[in-house]
């Protein structure tokens, strides 16, 4: 997952005239950059309208849940791309970090809690009718506040976690190497994969590549996901703004040069996406998100004290002596 907030240039002036006759610096920008950056907000602005759209009829293309995941898979891509080309064109602006931003807050922030917070009431009301348009800081029911709260929760860290990463990161490309805490993208792609796999396993659901699951897994996880998916977004909601490190997808394992046996496992790992798609990018996204948690978590339990650690306890045991 990437967080790359450089899409624009703003260094270069082409003087204009002002309504008193004076000269007035013209911003000049880098076109492609910016229209990923625009094809990311869009693409998350197109998500917003099929969640809060009507669930498709039995029988069409594909439910307009799942529309919407993966039309935030599409503006991860878009955001994959823009500071690449941004750097690649020498167009890295703080201008272009804000807009990146801007979008990202709408794409990866807003339109990932909204979807989740529609196919929860919309489960709900084909299994709890008393619940349905009952999800909100109003609500009259406990669960119904508790659901936006999380959700609510998720869109606040989002934008945390990219103020806290234009603060910063420099527009140089060690800088994006790895981040703290999970990128805003990595988060959304952790929704829209669950939706993506949840909306597959409706009985009877159009799907671009069915995939199969046995009938007793289905059969929970369609019972319990108006409780789970809460929980998951709390999850990547702590992590987006916890000091654990993430790796720069891109940066860290698509360029320069790289072991055979790594293009080995790349194309593996490529025949398992067009052989299951769905799933092979949940487990992929979930491992992404996940990972670096349990293993910051190993760590700390199991890593060997050194003196460093114990001289460290013994004067923080010390300072708080009573």
């Amino acid at each position: 997952m990437t967080e790359t907030h450089e899409p624009m240039d703003d260094a270069s002036d082409d003087p204009g005239e002002s309504p008193s006759g004076g000269e007035l610096p013209r911003r000049m920008v880098a076109v492609l950059p910016t229209l990923f950056t625009l094809g990311n907000l869009l693409f998350g602005f197109a998500a917003l309208g099929y969640a809060s759209a009507a669930p498709s009829a039995p029988g069409t293309f594909m439910n307009n849940f799942s529309i919407a995941g993966y039309l935030i898979f599409a503006a991860m891509i878009c955001d994959m791309l823009d500071g690449s080309m941004a750097r690649l064109a020498r167009a890295t602006s703080d201008f272009g970090a804000e807009l990146d931003s801007l979008a990202d807050v709408v794409s990866f922030g807003v339109t990932p809690a909204f979807l989740s917070l529609k196919l929860i009431s919309y489960v709900l009301g084909q299994t709890r009718p008393e619940h349905v348009g009952q999800i909100g800081p109003l609500a009259h029911s406990m669960d119904g506040r508790f659901f936006w709260i999380i959700a609510a929760i998720y869109v606040a860290c989002a934008g945390l976690r990219l103020a806290r990463f234009n603060t910063m990161t420099r527009h140089d490309i060690d800088s994006h190497m790895a981040f703290h805490g999970l990128p805003s993208p990595g988060a959304a792609g952790v929704i829209a994969a669950s939706v993506i796999f949840f909306e597959g396993l409706q009985p009877g659901a159009p799907h671009i590549l069915p995939f199969n699951v046995p009938p007793m897994i289905s059969q929970w996880i369609l019972e319990t996901f108006p409780y789970t998916m809460p929980i998951i977004l709390l999850f990547v909601a702590v992590l987006m703004v916890s000091p654990i490190p993430y790796e720069h997808v891109i940066n860290q394992y698509l360029r320069g040069r790289k072991p055979f046996s790594y293009v080995v496992r790349a194309a593996m790992l490529i025949l398992f996406l067009l052989w299951q798609p769905q799933v092979a990018a949940m487990i992929a996204i979930y491992a992404y998100a996940f990972w670096p948690l349990l293993k910051a978590t190993w760590r700390k339990i199991f890593r060997p004290r050194t003196k460093a650690d114990n001289g460290a306890a013994v004067a923080a045991a010390a300072r708080y002596r009573p």
